[in-house]
């Protein structure tokens, strides 16, 4: 018989394309040639069995096949398998562990490679490597598996077992529907939280930056939680009080409404009035304000007479025309003696007129100070500017026997007033002071420091300076009487 040539041509092409298969069948599948061609190395594993583990058995890598089961050797203390794997998967050496693992109940086992790390050194690297057997994990034997089975069975009581049995009848009995509904209620909810995992994912990420903040303030939040339970502490020991007050309130608001009905008609009228004062007050304020710095200054000064020693300390100084008074802007009016007594209109358009730098007495509300420029009593002249107080005060001795008054930080002592004569006429008590123990001192009630005729520096007590307030020095008039 002649084959044409069509026949020829297609039994030709069956015959290469059969050579094809069978060679690719053989080099992936069986794995002929594999090492000739380079596609492969060699690494083994020792096991105390075989753990039903069969050559040309599959090799995975974290559950991917990488290869096969070749030659199963015996050793002297176990089995060795040669594993063939393909080059390409990077397995680590250090660490990793063989399990022979079984696809089911009844399916062929295969060596899964577990490993403990993700660097190097790997399998493809330097000579074949043996897993130990400290690394790996066999399977448990069907015979032992049916004796653990065979154990539990028997050991369960068939009379406890059969009232478990209708215990779970008598608890199921009839709920099919519910149990049907609960378990799609169920796949629902995994379903959305399915669908809702990249929002729970964010979720989650951000609670480790919320509570890695609560960590780091977990002090402050100490402190929180300890100031509460000083607070909630109190509020429960004064809870009497705060109920009475509570309880109080409604009359006191009643009073406080009557009393702004019964101001009704005349309230708008005062406030009307104390807008009138406040505008007179405000086109004041530089004169109010240099009155506010300069009266306590003056009180203060006052308790320089009488510094609570028993004694009144005072000097006498004629300063009469000192300076002299204001005459510009008088000439007009007519001098008044002291001898009339009556009623007269003053004079309205008559003011002092002398520029502010006069040597007279110059007068007027022209003449208060700027808001800007306050009113500062000055340092005694050959004193220093803001001098304070003298290392360690000013004190006395007592009972030293030469009356003498010493200033810590100075260089030597310096004489105090000798002690006076007192004498009882009239019902009246004189002091006498001797010859010479009374001399002026310039004082800086600013400061509270006091500069003798001897050039030394003393401080007074407190009751006689303003604390250094300075311009504020009118609060003195408030916060003076809580330090005596």
């Amino acid at each position: 018989m002649i084959l044409s040539r069509g026949i020829i041509l297609q039994l030709i092409a069956f015959a290469v394309i059969t050579v094809v298969g069978v060679a690719v069948v053989s080099v992936n599948y069986i794995g002929v040639g594999r090492g000739l061609l380079g596609r492969e190395y060699v690494a083994y594993v020792d096991l105390t069995d075989s753990g039903g583990v069969f050559s040309n058995a599959e090799v995975t890598y974290r559950g991917v096949p990488v290869g096969r089961v070749g030659p199963i050797e015996l050793t002297e203390t176990g089995i060795r398998v040669k594993l063939e794997l393909r080059r390409g998967e990077r397995i680590p050496r250090e660490g990793t562990k063989a399990i022979v693992a079984n696809r089911s109940a009844v399916g062929e086992q295969y060596i899964d490679l577990v490993p403990a790390r993700k660097s190097g050194p790997y399998l493809d690297e330097g000579d074949p490597y043996t897993i130990p057997r400290d690394r790996t994990t066999l399977p448990v034997s069907t015979a032992e598996l049916l004796r653990n089975v065979d154990a539990l069975v028997g050991s369960v009581n068939t009379k406890d077992l059969g009232v478990i049995v209708d215990e779970l009848n008598k608890a199921f009995s009839g709920s099919a529907e519910d149990l049907q509904s609960l378990l799609d209620d169920t796949d629902r909810i995994l379903e959305t939280a399915d669908q809702s995992y990249p929002d729970t994912k964010r979720l989650l990420d951000n609670s480790v930056t919320v509570l890695d903040t609560q960590r780091g303030q977990a002090a402050n939040i100490r402190g929180f939680a300890r100031n509460l339970n000083e607070l909630t502490t109190s509020l429960r020991n004064d809870d009497p009080a705060l109920r009475r007050t509570i309880d109080s309130v409604p009359g006191a608001v009643d009073e406080t409404h009557k009393a702004v009905h019964q101001l009704a008609p005349t309230l708008p009228v005062l406030l009307a009035n104390l807008t009138t004062t406040g505008q007179v007050i405000s086109s004041r304020k530089a004169g109010l304000r240099s009155l506010f710095i300069l009266y306590p200054v003056s009180v203060a000064g006052a308790f320089t007479v009488t510094p609570g020693d028993g004694t009144q300390h005072m000097g006498l100084a004629l300063n009469i025309d000192s300076p002299p008074p204001c005459t510009e802007g008088y000439e007009q009016v007519k001098r008044r003696w002291p001898q009339h007594t009556g009623k007269k209109k003053p004079r309205l358009d008559a003011g002092c007129k002398a520029p502010k730098d006069a040597p007279t007495a110059v007068r007027g509300p022209r003449n208060f100070p700027a808001d800007a420029i306050a009113p500062y009593p000055q340092v005694p002249p050959g004193a220093t500017a803001g001098a304070g107080f003298p290392e360690g005060g000013a004190y006395a001795k007592d009972g030293d026997g030469g009356g003498k008054a010493q200033a810590k930080g100075g260089d030597a002592e310096a004489k105090a007033a000798a002690a006076p004569s007192a004498q009882l006429a009239n019902g009246n008590l004189y002091l006498s002071y001797p010859a010479g123990s009374v001399e002026f001192a310039g004082y800086d009630p600013t400061t509270g420091a006091v500069y003798g005729p001897d050039g030394k520096r003393y401080a007074m007590q407190r009751t006689a300076g303003t604390r250094e307030l300075g311009d504020s020095s009118w609060k003195w008039l408030m916060l003076g009487p809580l330090s005596q």
